[in-house]
């Protein structure tokens, strides 16, 4: 049976040649790096004359090897591979080959032993001249001279054939010599920064090749060297960068490594045939199956653009930011419809008039009381009417009676409730009711039970003017200074500002008090609270513990919110009352009546 292997392949292989589909068997593995999305693999293969511990699986392959598809003694196809040059301490360079597509043709529980007698590969063995390789060529690196901002040498691409372009998906901090030849996705606008450490700025690109997609970003320096060159939809070879743990936080890219410039990096554009460089890749989801996916997670979606709102303009409570939104909603031949909040010059710009075909990558999937929205982030990509199969599909669906499909949406909100009786109600049945979706808060009223408070900033000294109740800056001198006033005093007024979570036989909420409704809650002044707070610790860490557990008929407010981008629930307490037992009492036998229909 060990005919079956390619006999030799790993000589021709570890010289640096190429084989075409190699036919092997893994004789063992070993985990050399990493938890969890980090795990690093290696392999020991054979192909029946020779055996090697120096094969990598690719990350994106980790799964087969986790659950057991990929087994000692499997025989396998290496479908496509990729070999580096790696730094091997004290010895020079070791060749090793990384794995980065396999076809499992038996399994390791059906053959159930080693074939052959291979012999261990070792260095010595390898020929003296390398083997014809099939690698794409690359520019021959070069550092860039000193230069003035903005200006960028151009590399000799005459001397291509000397080196070897490598995969995106085969690079790890663990190579230094490698060359990529890729397509810039998308580049993100030249950000600033400011804080305690100094003050900078950076710019982030994506980029893709035929076997995958990293982000690279560039800070102070070499954003003055490649801003102004590095354009979306060109190729270029890229060389000498850092490579760590990508952040998947901010990234929905497939690649557990991101790419840092530094002051050797090199990059050329690509002045040969760029066609065999794709664009962007995909992995759309139909809208119809967004709803069950789970909630922050980054999502490709497509559809055509049905409708669009106007453009608001929202502050960001963090910075004082003037933010600027269009929520737009899309649907697609599925029967589905969700809405996409695009934000800034992209809101502005978006012209939904001739219903686009709309391609989204990596838009966050957010989640208020039951319907799901998209929301786009700094690193999503928007493109319009895109030169893709899936687009020219639904262009075709939409303009010949798609535009009149039912559809569901599953970001409709199902109306609001203002408050204005003055019904009990649960938090789940607030829930229900989607309220604080809409463009104004909604009130209602409910009976809770505090559960616990947030202490620690819940008294604060504010301005001594009546209409004034900004937070005072303790100038350390005997003075206190208001910003909102631009004046300094000598005193100061206490007020409350009180974190909460009030809770239900259905539900909890995070809730927050303002001075009134937080004394009526505690049940002492602000004054006396401020005072507890400064010369009675004890005291006054007691008096938040007694309260805890205490039931109240609370009325709220409720309203979407959004912070640094993202949407939250805001909920306030307009006032919270000590509950009249007697009226509870007759609300509960009603409740009773209205379900049993019998006069109790």
């Amino acid at each position: 049976m060990s005919s079956q292997l390619s006999q030799g392949s790993l000589e021709i292989i570890m010289n640096g040649g190429h084989y075409d589909k190699p036919i092997m068997q893994v004789l063992g593995s070993k985990k050399i790096q990493g938890s969890g999305a980090n795990e690093r693999f290696r392999l020991l293969v054979s192909d029946g004359k020779h055996s090697h511990s120096f094969a990598m699986l690719a990350t994106q392959l980790n799964d087969k090897l986790i659950t057991g598809e990929l087994s000692d003694y499997s025989v396998v196809q290496i479908d496509r591979f990729v070999t580096s040059l790696l730094k091997n301490t004290g010895k020079g360079e070791k060749r090793v080959m990384i794995i980065l597509d396999i076809t499992i043709i038996k399994p390791g529980s059906e053959v159930g032993k080693k074939l052959g007698n291979p012999q261990t590969w070792t260095e010595e063995t390898a020929a003296s001249a390398p083997a014809q390789t099939t690698m794409q060529p690359a520019p021959k690196v070069a550092a860039l001279p000193t230069q003035s901002a903005n200006q960028v040498t151009s590399m000799d691409t005459s001397s291509l054939a000397s080196q070897m372009t490598h995969p995106i998906a085969s690079l790890s901090p663990y190579q230094n010599k490698w060359v990529i030849k890729a397509r810039v996705m998308s580049k993100s606008p030249l950000r600033t920064w400011s804080n305690a450490k100094g003050e900078g700025k950076l710019f982030s690109m994506d980029l893709c090749d035929e076997s995958g997609e990293i982000r690279a970003t560039a800070f102070r320096n070499e954003c003055d060297k490649f801003f102004d060159m590095i354009q979306v939809d060109k190729v270029y070879y890229i060389s000498r960068c850092q490579l760590k743990t990508a952040n998947k936080q901010f990234t929905s890219l497939k690649n557990d490594y991101e790419m840092t410039f530094n002051a050797d990096t090199v990059v050329s554009e690509c002045q040969d045939d760029a066609s065999s460089v794709p664009t962007i890749k995909y992995d759309f989801v139909p809208i119809n199956e967004i709803a069950d996916k789970a909630t922050d997670s980054l999502l490709d979606v497509i559809g055509v653009c049905r409708a669009a709102a106007d453009v608001q303009e929202l502050t960001a409570r963090s910075t004082g930011k003037l933010l600027k939104k269009r929520e737009v909603t899309v649907v697609d031949s599925t029967g589905g419809a969700v809405s996409l909040t695009l934000w800034g010059n992209e809101a502005e710009n978006f012209d939904g008039s001739t219903n686009p075909v709309v391609a989204a990558k990596g838009a966050r999937l957010t989640e208020f009381n039951g319907s799901k929205s998209l929301s786009c982030l700094a690193s999503t990509m928007i493109r319009l009417n895109p030169d893709l199969p899936e687009a020219h599909k639904l262009r075709g669906w939409y303009d010949n009676g798609g535009d009149k499909m039912d559809v569901v949406n599953i970001s409709a909100r199902t109306g609001t409730y203002g408050g204005g009786s003055n019904e009990w109600i649960t938090f789940s049945e607030a829930e229900a009711k989607q309220l604080g979706s809409g463009d104004k808060g909604d009130y209602y009223s409910m009976l809770g039970v505090l559960t616990f408070t947030f202490t620690d900033n819940a008294v604060y000294k504010a301005c001594p003017q009546e209409q004034c109740n900004k937070k005072l800056v303790d100038q350390e001198n005997g003075l206190f200074r208001c910003e909102k006033c631009n004046r300094e005093y000598p005193n100061f007024k206490y007020r409350l500002l009180l974190g909460a979570n009030v809770s239900d036989p259905t539900g909890d909420q995070r809730i927050t008090a303002f001075n009134e409704s937080a004394e009526a809650m505690i049940g002492k002044s602000s004054a006396d609270i401020g005072r507890m707070f400064e010369y009675d610790k004890t005291g006054y860490t007691a008096l938040f513990e007694d309260i805890k557990f205490r039931t109240f008929v609370f009325k709220f407010r409720t309203k979407m919110e959004t912070y640094s981008d993202e949407a939250r629930l805001k909920t306030i307490v307009v006032s919270a009352q000590p509950v009249d037992y007697k009226d509870g009492n007759a609300r509960l036998l009603k409740s009773i009546k209205a379900v049993t229909g019998v006069e109790v």
